[in-house]
């Protein structure tokens, strides 16, 4: 039986969380549990986004149906199959929002040079549930994840727009080729965020609906089975973390043993 305690975490348990998640609160539903890691203020490095102390790690230790391969998360506790993610998007009522995303190598070519980097798949919730806002252009919305591979855009981080592009806002609607696919430039991220990843730091942030175009032979995007983005959530206002784990403890249970919630 899960206990609803507090619990430490490993900080370098796995290599796709940002900050140190000092808290856990697990949902209570038998050998199936999902965590909430609270976003602490003590960070490996200063996370520029609108109040951070509302922000949650999700987690879902125990077992889950189906492969337990979890793509190369390096943990399957720490992963969710990207149905799971939309479900639970559908059936929460805690918070503000819910993000998900995942890293990825970055082959960045731009008029005949090509550079090795990396980037990071986000969910159209992403930058919205940060609370971040562009220095240029648009950020990655709601409109830019609705079906696989329907958008091809890209939005640059701040450190490769200044040292790429030396700062030049006109690039905004140019095409850079990410992995041999030609996506437009919709904007640039701002100064100082680095992505949401330990030892990440993502030149590119593409659309998670753009995984079987980064990663060619993914075909598991819509696959219950296949445990593959890390998310995050925002908390609303006056809602405490042990108070979100008991309001989401029902829909968990049946979204992870696949049933309708």
């Amino acid at each position: 039986m899960a206990r609803p305690g507090l619990a430490f975490r490993t900080l370098f348990r796995t290599p796709f969380v940002t900050l140190v998640a000092i808290v856990s609160l697990a949902l209570g539903i038998g050998a199936n549990t999902a965590i909430f890691s609270l976003f602490n203020q003590i960070l490996l490095r200063p996370l520029p986004a609108q109040e951070p102390e509302r922000l949650v790690n999700l987690g879902a230790p125990g077992p889950k149906p189906g492969s337990q391969s979890c793509n190369q998360a390096g943990s399957c506790e720490e992963v969710f199959s990207y149905p799971m993610f939309k479900d639970l998007q559908r059936v929460q009522t805690s918070f503000t929002g819910i993000a998900a995303h995942r890293i990825f190598d970055a082959n960045l070519s731009f008029r005949g040079q090509t550079v090795a980097g990396q980037g990071l798949m986000v969910s159209g919730s992403y930058f919205q549930v940060l609370g971040l806002q562009p220095a240029a252009g648009r950020l990655i919305s709601q409109d830019d994840d609705s079906a696989p591979g329907q958008s091809p855009v890209v939005v640059l981080s701040h450190d490769y727009w200044r040292k790429r592009f030396d700062s030049d806002p006109s690039v905004v609607n140019e095409r850079l080729i990410v992995n041999g696919h030609s996506l437009t430039i919709i904007g640039v991220a701002p100064p100082g965020f680095r992505g949401t990843t330990i030892g990440g730091a993502p030149q590119v942030f593409v659309p998670i609906t753009l995984r079987g175009q980064m990663n060619p032979g993914f075909a598991g995007f819509e696959n219950r089975r296949s445990y593959w983005a890390y998310l995050f959530a925002r908390l609303k206002p006056g809602v405490s973390i042990e108070g979100a784990r008991a309001i989401l403890n029902g829909p968990y249970k049946s979204i992870v043993l696949d049933v309708e919630a």
